[in-house]
Parts: structure tokens; C-alpha cells; sequence
């Protein structure tokens, strides 16, 4: 009988004692290689295997059950994952390994404070394996929450250890890499996404099929973002045929939502009905409600671009009803809203009302939700700290009594009295209370730090969309207000050409001169990747034109030195909305904000370095449009019609 093969064991971070036997010569290792390669007879070949190596000594049994983990999450099967690592936490903890049950734990830790509570009760485990996988952990619970600037540093951390450590099982370099991809989608930042989804290759370990999936569908999502829904196609088909060859029926589905939603943008609801139409038995079939709702949802909206409205509403009425049923809150505020304008281009304009007014009643619930979900996160947060702590401080207080009683036992033996133990009982007892001290001035720190970055945006130290929507919900109908989208221009050639560290001094000397612009009369705030937004409250369509203006020139006026010494002439693009005094009544911020992101567009389009304002009426319509450059010469500027 032959000892395991060496990598097995190292991949999986094994220190348990006293390796055992193998059943078969190299069946172990041969079974990891087809895992690591995420081939499709992995999951039958370890089944299949399962007798004979669950016979064997503990090292070939907990390895085992990590393949077969993996294999089953790589699958898509996260019951039988799940499933596979309590078996690895139970037989782990029999045997007093304390790494392989931290490693079962967090790979079925669902929240922030289970993952917060294997990390303290492992302090003291170093090995590689673990420290990756807890901070995967840790980045996946601050997705869950919406805390994404902190899953990004999380999930930094363990690609840095996983790169150190190509011999690891789980998590894998590209795996992490789609991580952070997915991070970029949530924060609006698709260059950023596209650069990350670029550095995935053949070292950085293979991506499972659904993985292969999830990969061309964020990039298709970030092309589309940018504004290239026939680059995002092209993407969304690549995993189509990954999903369709591998019979993911659930994942076709999804790639085909993708795709009828990339027609819609582009107004073809021909080709958005067929895609609609391919997607919607598939997603019957997964039995996934969500999924199946998108596919109706798309099929009505393509149904009604052609004007077949009465057999739109069809589709769309019934999944508004269900999401009405299940209390689905945000995806019905953003059906009402489609409704809304898709009711109010068919000319139905009553109708097109009533789904406004019931899209502000829910949009507004969820503001309010919205904003208790925010305390309660950072509580939840506040108290995982505080659990550290406390924990930790008990550990060396602990620690100190034992050292205290060690040390009382040897005075006694050479004491004649208790004097010298009273004296040494003071001073711990001040001791204590100096940590007392300590520990609550620190957990005050703490609960700043958290108020401040549940707020602020980490780089630029600029408020963050959360902050903006908070504002907006307290927000009471007054003066007329401007909100100014705007967006650096050709900011991936410089994260291109000079690294994304340039780039990250371009977004905080930007940030910078736009604050400096606006002088205290507006908010500026950090709206997503290369892209600010700026809210004046108060004023009227001169004064909006006159901040726009001043922004663009702001920026442009002189070139931004990096640390590098390199000097680059940065300009901005910019989209904005100016809405008269009522016009709150008449339009909600989100609407305000899309408007406005619409003519960020039609500046792009126009050869960047400019501005379009549009100019609200008391109704909402938008009355006039104005091009403006950053050199504030008016006579240049374009009077359109709208």
C-alpha cells in the first residue's frame, strides 16, 4: 500500500497526522486532476469512487469529500455541497482537526456573523487554505449586504493568497477574478469589469460551466453598460452554447433573458420576441419563478414595441401580480416603471398614470426599507466587531490568570506573606481596567469608521449612492433642482496605458475639482466607476447651465499630474436635467436621473468634452435642450427643440 501523493494533500491544506493508505494507487490524484480541470466526468468518476476511498484512512477520506464539494458546487448542486461539507465539518471535528472543520464551516457560512464567528474562533489557524477561504467567505456575506467596497477588499485579499498558493483546491485565481468582475457590475464600472475579465486564463485554474456562463454573461452586461448591446450579444450567445452544451436549462434561460433585454435596447422587438419566446420554456422547466418572470416580462415589453399592447399587458400584468403576491418590492418598482412609459408611448395615458402613482407608493416603501436595511447592516457589522473583540479580550484575559496563577504559585513558595499577592492582584486589576478603557475607546472608533463608509465612497471620500438615496426619500417637494450626470472621458485608455493606480488619482483629483466648483452650493457625489453625480437643490435652467458649465471647465482647465510624473488632459462628458419649481410633483429623482442619463449619452455621442441640459416643464416633459462647452462662450450654444 502507497502513501497519498503529496500535492493532494497540500492542495487541500491537510495537517492532520498520520497519513494512511490509498485504495487504489493514485486514484486520489487522478480524481483531483479531472476536478481541477472542471471536466464533466469528475462528479460520476468520484461517486463512483466513494466505497473505496471512504474505506480508507481519515487523510484519503476528508480529501475526498473536498473533491466531491467542489464538484457538486461546480455542478450547480449547492444542496449536495452543502451536504458534502457538513459530512467534512463531522468527520473533522471526530478527529480533532480543527482546519478541515473551519474549512466545511465556510463553505456553508451564509451570513456576515457565521463568517465572523469561524474567524474568531480559528485566530490562530495561518494556513493558506483557510485564510483564502475565509476571505472569499468574507466578500460573498458583504455582497449579500450590498457592502461591495468591502467584498472588494475582501476578495483582493484572497487572490493574493491563492496566487501565493496555486497548489490550493478552493478558491481558484480565476474564480476570484470573476468575483471582482461581478463586483465592477454592481458598482456601474464596466471598463474596470472588462480589464478583470481579461486576466482570467489557463494558469489561474479552469472555470466550471456555470462559471464559464456567469463569465460571458457579466461581460456581456458590462458591453451593454457601455453602451454596445451588439458586443454584449455576442458575449451572451458564447454562454449560451457553454449552457446549452452542458444542459444547464437554467442558465440558457438566463442567457437568453440577457440577450431579448439587449434587443430591447436597441429597439429591434422582433428578434427580443424570438429570444423571449426561446427563453421562457426553458425557464418553466428549471422550475426558477424569477427567471420565468423576465422571460414574460421581456416577451410583453417586445410585444408592445410592435404594438400589440393589449397582448403585452398580458404577460406584464400577471408578473405584476405575482410580485405583487410574493412582496418582490424591487423588481415590481421597476416592472410599474416600464409599464409607465411603455402605457405612455402606446398613448394610454391613463393608464400610463396609474402605474406611476403605484411605482412612487412602492418606491417609496423601499426607501423606507431601504434605509432600516442600512441600520441594520451596520449594526450587524458594529456587532461583529464588538463579538472580536470582546472574544479576543477574553482570550489574553484568560491568558493573563493563568500567567497570574503561575506566577501566585511561586510567590507562595518563597513568600512569607500575602502582601506581594495583593500588590500583584492590583495591579491586574488596573491592568484590566486600562484594557477596559481601551477596548471601548476603540469600539467608539469603530462605530464611526462604519457610519462614515456605509456613506462615503472609499477612494475619492465623496458621498455614495446610498447616501443620495437616503437624501432623496427625505427629501420634500420645493425649489426647482439640476441633477448633472457626468462621466471622464476615455478613461480606460488610461487605465490601459498607465495602470489602474493612475487611475484611481485621475477619479480623486476629478472628485476633488468638482468640489472645488461647486463651492458648497451642490452635492457631489461618487455615482459608479469613472461616472460622478452632481444635485443642485434650488435655481433655475440659467443657473443649472451656468454649474454645467463650470464643471466642464473645472476639469479641463489644466492637466492632472500623477505620482509618475506623467501630465494628462482629462475632460468630462455630461448629461443633465433641470427641473422647474414643482417639478417633484411631476417626476421622481430615478426618472430625473435616467433623463439625464440620456443626455450624457447624446454628449458622447457628439464627440465627448461637452454637455446636453435638458430642460424640464412643470409637467415633467422635457421643453428644450441645450449643447454647452466648457469654454462658457453662450453663443456657441445649440437651442434644440425636444
Amino acid at each position: 500500500m502507497k502513501r497519498l501523493a503529496p500535492a493532494v494533500l497540500l492542495a487541500l491544506g491537510l495537517a492532520a497526522p498520520g497519513a494512511g493508505a490509498a485504495a487504489e494507487p493514485g486514484q486520489l490524484a487522478r480524481l483531483e486532476g479531472l476536478v481541477r480541470s472542471a471536466d464533466a466526468g469528475a462528479l460520476p468518476a468520484l461517486l463512483a469512487a466513494q466505497n473505496a476511498l471512504m474505506a480508507d484512512a481519515y487523510p484519503e477520506r476528508i480529501a475526498y469529500l473536498h473533491l466531491l464539494r467542489r464538484a457538486y458546487a461546480d455542478h450547480g448542486d449547492t444542496e449536495a455541497a452543502g451536504e458534502a461539507a457538513e459530512r467534512i465539518v463531522k468527520m473533522a471535528r471526530a478527529q480533532g482537526d480543527a482546519l478541515n472543520a473551519a474549512l466545511g464551516q465556510l463553505a456553508r457560512a451564509a451570513t456576515l456573523a457565521a463568517v465572523n464567528d469561524i474567524d474568531i474562533r480559528n485566530a490562530n489557524l495561518r494556513e493558506p487554505a483557510f485564510t483564502a477561504a475565509l476571505q472569499q467567505a468574507y466578500g460573498d456575506a458583504y455582497v449579500k449586504l450590498g457592502q461591495f467596497d468591502f467584498a472588494h477588499s475582501h476578495y483582493l485579499k484572497a487572490l493574493e493568497t491563492a496566487r501565493q498558493h496555486p497548489e490550493l483546491l478552493d478558491p481558484t485565481v480565476n474564480g476570484l477574478r470573476l468575483a471582482i468582475a461581478k463586483v465592477y457590475i454592481y458598482t456601474r464600472a464596466p471598463d474596470k469589469v472588462l480589464s478583470t475579465l481579461a486576466t482570467i486564463g489557463p494558469d489561474g485554474g479552469a472555470l466550471s460551466p456555470p462559471s464559464a456562463v456567469r463569465r460571458f454573461v457579466v461581460e456581456g452586461i458590462a458591453h451593454v453598460m457601455q453602451g454596445h448591446p451588439d458586443r454584449g450579444r455576442v458575449a451572451y450567445f458564447k454562454g449560451l452554447q457553454i449552457a446549452h452544451a452542458h444542459g444547464l436549462t437554467l442558465f440558457e434561460a438566463n442567457a437568453l433573458g440577457n440577450i431579448a433585454d439587449s434587443w430591447l435596447e436597441d429597439g429591434n422587438y422582433v428578434e427580443a420576441e424570438r429570444a423571449a419566446r426561446a427563453a421562457l420554456p426553458l425557464a418553466v422547466q428549471a422550475g426558477d419563478p424569477a427567471t420565468r418572470r423576465i422571460a414574460e416580462a421581456n416577451l410583453g415589453f417586445a410585444l408592445a414595441g410592435q404594438g400589440h399592447v393589449a397582448d403585452s399587458l398580458v404577460y406584464i400584468d400577471r408578473v405584476l401580480a405575482e410580485e405583487r403576491a410574493d412582496k418582490a418590492e424591487p423588481d415590481l418598482a421597476n416592472m410599474l416603471l416600464e409599464k409607465s412609459r411603455m402605457l405612455e408611448k402606446a398613448g394610454l395615458v391613463r393608464q400610463a398614470l396609474q402605474a406611476l402613482q403605484e411605482h412612487h407608493h412602492v418606491a417609496a416603501k423601499l426607501a423606507a426599507a431601504e434605509h432600516e436595511n442600512t441600520a441594520k447592516v451596520l449594526h450587524e457589522q458594529f456587532e461583529a466587531q464588538r463579538r472580536a473583540i470582546q472574544i479576543e479580550g477574553l482570550r489574553r484575559e484568560n491568558a493573563m490568570k493563568d500567567a497570574q496563577i503561575r506566577k501566585r504559585r511561586a510567590w507562595q513558595l518563597v513568600a512569607t506573606g500575602g502582601a506581594g499577592v495583593a500588590l500583584v492582584l492590583c495591579g491586574f486589576v488596573w491592568r484590566l481596567y486600562r484594557r477596559s478603557v481601551r477596548t471601548s475607546a476603540r469600539l467608539r472608533e469603530l462605530n464611526g469608521e462604519l457610519a462614515f463608509h456605509s456613506t462615503h465612497d472609499a477612494l475619492t471620500g465623496l458621498l455614495n449612492r446610498r447616501s443620495f438615496r437616503d437624501a432623496m426619500a427625505a427629501r420634500a417637494p420645493g425649489p426647482g433642482r439640476c441633477f448633472v450626470l457626468l462621466d471622464i472621458d476615455h478613461f480606460k485608455t488610461i487605465n490601459d496605458r498607465l495602470g489602474h493606480a493612475a487611475g484611481d488619482e485621475v477619479l480623486v483629483e476629478v472628485a476633488r475639482r468638482l468640489r472645488a466648483a461647486v463651492d458648497g452650493r451642490s452635492t457631489v457625489l461618487r455615482w459608479g466607476g469613472e461616472e460622478f453625480l452632481v444635485h443642485m437643490d434650488g435655481g433655475d435652467a440659467t443657473g443649472h447651465a451656468d454649474l454645467v458649465r463650470a464643471l466642464l471647465a473645472a476639469v479641463a482647465a489644466t492637466p492632472v499630474t500623477t505620482a509618475g510624473g506623467q501630465r494628462l488632459a482629462v475632460t468630462i462628458t455630461a448629461g443633465a436635467l433641470s427641473l422647474p419649481a414643482g417639478g417633484d410633483d411631476a417626476i421622481d429623482w430615478q426618472h430625473a436621473l435616467a433623463l439625464a442619463d440620456q443626455a450624457l449619452y447624446r454628449g458622447k455621442q457628439d464627440g465627448r468634452r461637452c454637455a446636453y441640459l435638458d430642460v424640464a416643464d412643470a409637467t415633467g416633459a422635457v421643453a428644450r435642450s441645450m449643447r454647452l462647452a466648457p469654454d462658457s462662450v453662450r453663443r456657441q450654444d445649440q437651442q434644440l427643440q425636444a
